[in-house]
């Protein structure tokens, strides 16, 4: 339940005993979970602050056992430290800290955390270098019975022996979470424990590279959020035996990915193809070449991209997640050089976002099938190199902005399927640098503004099927370099092509009516009327 976000206010009438909400992106907690009586016993790992916190309040409302926390100190008058006294205790969940105060190791064998089977929360950590780290950590051998371990501060560059075969001592262990390991620059075989779901490591700038011996031989089947911060160095993960294509993929089910400032990482040969993305400062990370012949479940359906660096070439890989339903794009250098944007069956997308206006470079912009999106941003009106502006298939577009205007280098413009477009706006005729307009099965559309007459460079003008359209602005004379027009499918405006509505476009080279040159429809006009008249007159004489 990686995106679950909101809890039933109901769940509070469950008769649970046991709730665990790890690893979730719950945004708050019903108050109603306060009045489950029944629990014994109530998990919340890898959450947001406020819901840990507000979880821990709850605990302690229906006195379920919480959190035990021992900070490490020496006992003078006993001459050993204090983690001896956790021999005796009984929990669910401990924090020991300030490990570094245990001056003998063999204190920490005393502690006999390997006996509490009731354990099921580990947290350890080390504040500053301690001497015995290695040594202590060795003998602070965790209960088979451990589902979540939290490591920090430990500053010993390799791990003990025990972690060696860590899915033999941990088989249950769904969480693992590694902080601040100032000087570890190689990992035991976490990739073999056989029931982790959950991956987080943060600040641990030696490592540069997992490789094969991560998995020690095996995979992470089980393995669904993986979430790496501040890893500044690691520049290879990899995710085959070798890191190579044509392999078995070791992370095949992977549903969040989160990456925070590992601007060097690169998943080898691909990344895991996770559902939820979210990348800031790690760019990197974005699949090259594709997914290979990864088979999975897994379809990338969200993208959140922060502080990322983004040329063109780098755009280009998002064709490799073309399952994405959302994509937010915040503070990313890189956009000012993009040439072209597509915007392209995007259901849901009911505004689109002022930093539009931040593209200087863009010179084609096409938004096709967002049917929820009523009006573009005014921030467009900075797109002055744009050349080409589609907008195409969005139902619910009723008004253009007046900064349409200012968009100076516009040289095509295309309106099509917009049926709640009523109007165009008079800035149009600012746009002296178009040179091709098509207004294409806009039925709302009624009038078409005078400004027209003030497109300088108009060569080719469409008109297709606006069936509401009924005349020609009377400025459209002044469209001394027009050389095409094309009406289709407007029967109305088609009606009125002639008399004086034909002698204003009559210095138009080419000018066809539902693919005829004018001349011809016109000609069709006048013998069906010459028809019908000849037809009524002998059914006039017929009848009376």
């Amino acid at each position: 339940c990686v995106r679950l976000e909101i809890l039933p206010s109901w769940l509070g009438g469950l008769m649970l005993q046991f709730l665990d909400i790890s690893g979730t992106n719950i945004l708050d907690l019903p108050d109603s979970i306060r009045d489950m009586t029944t629990l014994t016993q109530f998990v919340a790992m890898l959450t947001y602050p406020n819901v840990f916190d507000k979880a821990q309040d709850i605990k302690k409302h229906l006195n379920l056992p919480e959190r035990i926390v021992h900070k490490v100190h020496q006992i003078k008058n006993r001459g050993c430290s204090s983690i001896v006294e956790l021999a005796q205790l009984t929990c669910h969940e401990l924090e020991v800290a300030e490990l570094q105060n245990v001056s003998n190791s063999e204190d920490a064998e005393r502690a006999k955390l390997r006996d509490k089977s009731d354990l099921q929360l580990l947290d350890l950590s080390w504040e500053g270098q301690g001497e015995e780290g290695k040594s202590v950590l060795e003998r602070l051998i965790p209960p088979r019975t451990l589902e979540h371990l939290f490591l920090s501060g430990y500053m010993s560059t390799d791990f003990p022996n025990w972690m060696s075969h860590v899915s033999t001592y941990l088989p249950l262990l769904i969480d693992l979470s590694l902080y601040n390991l100032g000087t570890c620059d190689n990992l035991p075989p976490f990739g073999q424990l056989p029931n982790l779901r959950n991956l987080f490591m943060e600040n641990i700038p030696n490592i540069r590279k997992i490789g094969k011996e991560f998995y020690g031989g095996g995979g992470c089947t089980k393995l669904r959020y993986i979430k790496l911060r501040s890893m500044d160095n690691l520049a290879e993960w990899w995710t085959t035996h070798s890191g190579k294509n044509n392999e078995e993929f070791l992370i095949p089910n992977l549903h969040s990915l989160e990456v925070t400032h590992c601007p060097k990482l690169k998943f080898l040969p691909y990344p895991p193809r996770s559902m939820f993305w979210r990348l800031n400062n790690s760019t990197m990370v974005l699949p090259e070449g594709g997914f290979g012949k990864l088979l999975s479940s897994a379809l990338p359906f969200e993208l959140v991209t922060l502080n990322c660096n983004f040329s063109p070439v780098k755009w280009d890989r998002l064709r490799h997640l073309p399952t994405l339903k959302t994509i937010e794009v915040i503070s990313c250098n890189g956009l000012t050089s993009l040439r072209k944007l597509l915007l392209s069956s995007l259901k849901d997308l009911m505004t689109l976002p002022e930093w539009l206006g931040n593209l200087t470079s863009l010179e084609h912009f096409y938004i096709k099938d967002c049917p929820l999106v009523t009006s573009l941003p005014e921030s467009m009106k900075n797109l002055t190199s744009l050349r080409e502006l589609w907008l195409g298939d969005c139902k619910d577009l009723d008004i253009l902005p007046g900064c349409l205007g200012q968009l100076i280098s516009l040289e095509k413009l295309t309106i099509k399927d917009c049926p709640n477009l009523t109007s165009l706006p008079e800035s149009m005729e600012n746009l002296t640098s178009l040179r091709e307009l098509w207004i294409k099965e806009c039925n709302g559309l009624d009038v078409l503004p005078e400004g027209l007459g003030q497109l300088t460079s108009l060569q080719e003008f469409n008109i297709v099927n606006c069936p509401n359209l009924t005349c020609l602005p009377e400025s459209i004379q002044n469209l001394t370099a027009l050389k095409e027009l094309y009406i289709w499918g407007c029967p109305n405006l088609a009606e009125k092509l002639r008399g004086e509505n034909a002698q204003k476009i009559s210095h138009i080279p080419i000018v066809k009516v539902n693919g005829e040159p004018l001349s011809t429809f016109l000609a069709h006009r006048r013998a069906r009327g010459t028809l019908a008249e000849q037809l009524g007159s002998v059914f006039h004489k017929l009848w009376y």
